[in-house]
C-alpha cells in the first residue's frame, strides 16, 4: 500500500474510534482542514489548535446522532503517487427520538508529506440534507 494511503487509512480508523490523540497524529503542525462554511464545523481550520477545534465542533455537532453502525465511514481510497490521496466515504447519523437518518456519500481530498496530512479537503454530497438532519434532530430534542 501507497504510504500517503496508509496516512490517510490511519486517520479514518482513529477517526471511527474516535480517537483525538491518534487523529492529531496524522496531522502536520500546519495543517489546513476545510469544510463547507455552512456547516456547523465548517470553515477552515489551521494548526494543531485550528484540528482540534474542528474536531471539538465536529464531535459536539455529531456525536450525540453516532453509534457504533454511523461511526462507521466504509472509505475508500485512491492516491495519484505523489501525495494526494481521495477518499470516498459515509457520513451517517440517526436521530434516536425521531428514527431520522441520514446516510449520505462525502469526499476528502488529502495532501500528504513527510507522512503527516498537510491538508484535507471535505465534499458533502448534500450539506443540505445533513443540515436539515441537525435541524429535524434540534427540534425533538427540544420537544
Amino acid at each position: 500500500m501507497p504510504r500517503d494511503i496508509a496516512v490517510v487509512r490511519r486517520l479514518f480508523a482513529a477517526a471511527e474510534q474516535r480517537a483525538l490523540d491518534r487523529v492529531l497524529a496524522c496531522y502536520s503542525d500546519d495543517v489546513e482542514i476545510a469544510e463547507a462554511g455552512s456547516l456547523p464545523y465548517g470553515g477552515v481550520w489551521r494548526g494543531r489548535d485550528g484540528a482540534i477545534a474542528h474536531a471539538e465542533s465536529f464531535m459536539r455537532t455529531w456525536s450525540s446522532f453516532q453509534g457504533p453502525a454511523e461511526v462507521r465511514l466504509d472509505a475508500r481510497f485512491w492516491s495519484d503517487g505523489t501525495g494526494s490521496v481521495c477518499a470516498v466515504f459515509r457520513h451517517r447519523a440517526v436521530d434516536t427520538i425521531t428514527r431520522a437518518r441520514v446516510d449520505s456519500p462525502e469526499v476528502g481530498i488529502y495532501c500528504v508529506r513527510d507522512d503527516r496530512i498537510v491538508s484535507s479537503q471535505m465534499f458533502h454530497a448534500d450539506s443540505a440534507a445533513l443540515l436539515d438532519f441537525l435541524a429535524t434532530a434540534g427540534m425533538s430534542a427540544r420537544s
